[in-house]
């Protein structure tokens, strides 16, 4: 059985929804049981996501975790806002205490191929495996760590060793590291993973864990022997991660995946629950496809991404 945590808010139960839907279409090669951690769901949203879960077979197990243990972590740091439920992840050790291993995967993304593979992930000797965030892998980001860190990993997938985290302390050392450094950190669980964990980091390949930076033509802090798989990142991504504050539910965001999440968020059955936001630009761009096209452009997003993402509709 492959086993799969999440965290979610009751904002962030929609997009739950279509991640449990991407697994169940596409995870096939073996039962799976997913478990929420949350702060306090409604029991309306409880049922509407278990019925999500029933209709594609996945097993669904709702733990709702005490926040006084993470009261004084930062939730708002100098450019990226965290909600007291970004650390929650680090509970998962405590939370799952008769797994040895488990797949986390953050709310903003879809599953788009099976999972069997990164589940097989071979992390006996390691505390976690996660992709690389070419993103961020620069010198600021480096240098404002200490130096601690070569390459800087993305917390949004991650394989966790449970087992491991439970015999070194990993989850008190994380919560320690990010109050002790809140004037430091900026993306503070991926921060804090990257410093305490640099020796006990494996690296996925970006298959796992694919972004809509990397269909930019000009992609910076990435070593020229790594083209080629990112090359088979776009093109066969298995999964689909909308990193960043551009999101697919957010309405007159156009960015590369847009149609992946579209399309699992109608067969979640939640599919009229979408943040309305921008919804002037939304409608210009719908009544004069000129503009939209041209908003493509600005991006400067490489030739033929939109047929590179559609073709996995």
């Amino acid at each position: 059985m492959i086993h799969i945590a999440c965290c979610s808010n009751e904002k962030l139960a929609p997009m739950f929804g279509v991640v449990v839907t991407s697994v169940g279409i596409n995870v096939t090669s073996d039962d799976v049981m997913m478990y929420l951690l949350h702060n306090g769901l409604k029991d309306s949203t409880v049922k509407r996501l278990q019925k999500i879960a029933n209709r594609y077979n996945v097993g669904l197990r709702f733990l709702e975790i005490d926040l006084e243990i993470l009261k004084d972590c930062p939730t708002n740091t100098k450019l990226h806002y965290a909600n007291v439920m970004t650390y929650a992840r680090f509970l998962l050790p405590s939370m799952l205490p008769n797994l040895d291993k488990v797949i986390y995967l953050d709310c903003d993304l879809v599953v788009c191929k099976d999972l069997k593979s990164l589940w097989e992930t071979d992390v006996n000797d390691m505390a976690v495996a996660m992709a690389p965030d070419y993103n961020y892998n620069n010198e600021e980001t480096l240098g404002r760590l200490g130096g601690h860190v070569s390459n800087y990993l993305n917390s949004g997938v991650i394989v966790m060793n449970l087992d491991y985290w439970r015999k070194y302390d990993i989850q008190n050392k994380m919560l320690t590291y990010i109050l002790d450094n809140r004037d430091r950190i900026i993306y503070p669980d991926q921060d804090a993973l990257n410093v305490i964990l640099k020796d006990a980091r494996m690296e996925l390949p970006i298959i796992y864990n694919v972004a809509p930076y990397l269909f930019y033509k000009n992609i910076e802090n990435i070593p020229g022997d790594r083209y080629a798989e990112i090359k088979e990142a776009r093109e066969s991504p298995v999964i689909f991660h909308y990193m960043g504050p551009t999101k697919p539910w957010s309405l007159g965001n156009y960015i590369p995946g847009n149609e992946l999440f579209l399309k699992y968020q109608g067969l979640s059955g939640w599919r009229h629950v979408v943040i309305q936001k921008h919804f002037f630009k939304r409608l210009v761009y719908t009544l004069f496809p000129f503009y939209r096209k041209k908003a493509w452009e600005d991006k400067t997003y490489v030739d033929g991404w939109e047929n590179i993402i559609r073709n996995k509709v």
